[in-house]
């Protein structure tokens, strides 16, 4: 398995590398083709005397072709750029060196059948105490993590990294309540990332690794992406369209093919077809808030979420919690009661949704804008980064949707701006009862005064109809 995953990621680098060069030599082609013998060999100077010179057809041609171009060249740079320098990785421990180091050492010394038994043990200790020593980064230890979850009031003590996450009002985690945690980078995985085995890296919002750019397409890429295959697709119909054209008009008037004008109606037809196909699905997953990755299990899927309760419950309820202390590990009753109140321990509900709910969608025009960008000009022009790029946020390292706000409500779980709000306008115990004591009193005064009045009224109305009757009886007499 280990020798196929290897030979697997050497093929794909070197297809990385020669499918930009094939891209580039057939641009380049198709440009020589476009330019110099349809624009300028055949409608400007041609050759025969079956047409004059055509001037308007060809400087059409050439501005829409030379627009296309830039556009095509400008999104592919862009996208070149944002998978070389900014991929989306996720970093790795400082513990990951030294354990990859030591188990390259215990694979080479297994292969050595003469070392006596006694040495390789001594090999493999060496290599688990390695491990080991990352038992200080928060209780990891080896290839996993160390400790109980515990459930409230208990708390988990807080592990280097694990900030990230119970600072926030939700997180992806396990069922133990904790984020998941890559066995290959000894890091926690944030949201959404996906471990890539071709980069041997955490990627966030991973989408699939990409040969034409010879790297990974995530949240940092994912909008050049789009664009890159969006206007690729555009020039190749378009140079479809013109070849076609002008292939038809020759072939009617001398009934011979050009060859030259036959190779790019193929390439426009093949490169075509395959960016339109990788434009839709694209834009599908843009307006689904998903990738490649999530998709494939994107009806089946069921998200398990750490989300924060403002007010932990005193007795139990029917999901697990799970409490993060942020200022001690003390295991007192007392002190974790001082520190509940003063907002050192996080408690969070472990709950999840139903089967393919997506909790980060958030709409589809919302969610096109989040991958995007704002404006009509950020869908078009690759300059500014996606804003689901930016996870300076509070409610969680992705925006979350609907399916969040309803496991929160079915849960009775407040957000926190809705704790806070609630608790500044509370009143305390006495207060509130002795204003709902008045509230009562004055309701009960209103009511009987209403009564009264309504009283008052009638007696008057029925005194005043006595009064008509008795006058009109006069009248009559």
């Amino acid at each position: 398995m280990a020798q196929n995953a290897s030979v697997n990621k050497a093929t794909n680098l070197w297809i990385s590398r020669i499918i930009p060069l094939i891209l580039i030599g057939a641009v380049g082609y198709a440009s020589w083709v476009e330019i110099k013998l349809l624009c300028v060999d055949y409608l400007l100077r041609p050759s025969t005397t079956l047409h004059p010179p055509r001037p308007g057809p060809a400087i059409g041609i050439l501005v829409i072709y030379s627009i296309l171009l830039l556009l095509f060249v400008f999104t592919y740079a862009r996208l070149l750029l944002t998978v070389t320098v900014n991929p989306g990785y996720v970093p790795r421990s400082k513990y990951w060196r030294a354990l990859r180091e030591n188990k390259a050492k215990a694979k080479g010394l297994r292969k050595q059948r003469y070392r006596k038994r006694s040495s390789r043990s001594s090999d493999e200790s060496t290599l688990e105490n390695a491990g080991g020593e990352s038992a200080e980064n928060g209780g990891v230890s080896g290839n996993g993590y160390a400790g109980e979850v515990s459930t409230a009031p208990a708390t988990t003590k807080p592990a280097p990294g694990l900030q990230d996450f119970y600072s926030r009002d939700a997180f992806v985690c396990q069922t133990d309540g904790r984020p998941t945690w890559c066995t290959t980078c000894l890091n926690w995985k944030p949201d959404r990332a996906h471990h890539c085995r071709e980069t041997e890296r955490c990627v966030r919002k991973m989408d699939h690794f990409c040969p034409w750019v010879g790297g990974v397409v995530s949240e940092t890429s994912f909008k050049f992406f789009i664009q890159f295959v969006g206007w690729s697709a555009v020039y190749c119909v378009f140079n479809l369209i013109v070849a076609s054209y002008f292939l038809a008009e020759y072939r009617r008037e001398t009934h011979t093919l050009y060859v030259h004008w036959l190779v790019v109606v193929c390439l426009g037809a093949l490169f075509g077809l395959f960016n339109l196909g990788m434009t839709g699905s694209s834009l599908q997953f843009a307006l689904l808030n998903t990738t490649t990755i999530e998709n494939l299990s994107r009806r089946t899927k069921v998200w398990t979420m750490a989300v924060h309760m403002p007010q932990p419950p005193e007795t139990s309820t029917g999901f697990r919690t799970i409490s993060f202390s942020t200022a001690t590990s003390s295991t007192d009753s007392n002190a974790l009661a001082e520190e509940q109140t003063s907002g050192a321990i996080k408690t969070f509900a472990i709950l999840h949704t139903k089967p393919g709910e997506n909790p980060f969608d958030l709409g589809m025009h919302q969610n096109f804008k989040t991958v995007m960008g704002d404006h009509w000009y950020d869908w078009l022009l690759p300059i500014k980064p996606s804003p689901c790029c930016n996870h300076d946020r509070k409610d969680g390292q992705f925006a979350m949707g609907p399916v969040v706000q309803r496991m929160r409500a079915e849960a009775g779980i407040t957000s926190s701006e809705e704790f806070s709000h609630e608790k500044k306008h509370r009143k305390p115990k006495r207060r509130r009862r002795r204003s709902q004591r008045a509230t009562a009193a004055d309701a009960v005064r209103e009511f009987d005064g209403n009564q009264d009045e309504k009283r008052g009224r009638d007696t008057r109305h029925d005194r005043d109809d006595a009064d008509d009757i008795d006058l009109e009886a006069g009248h009559v007499h």
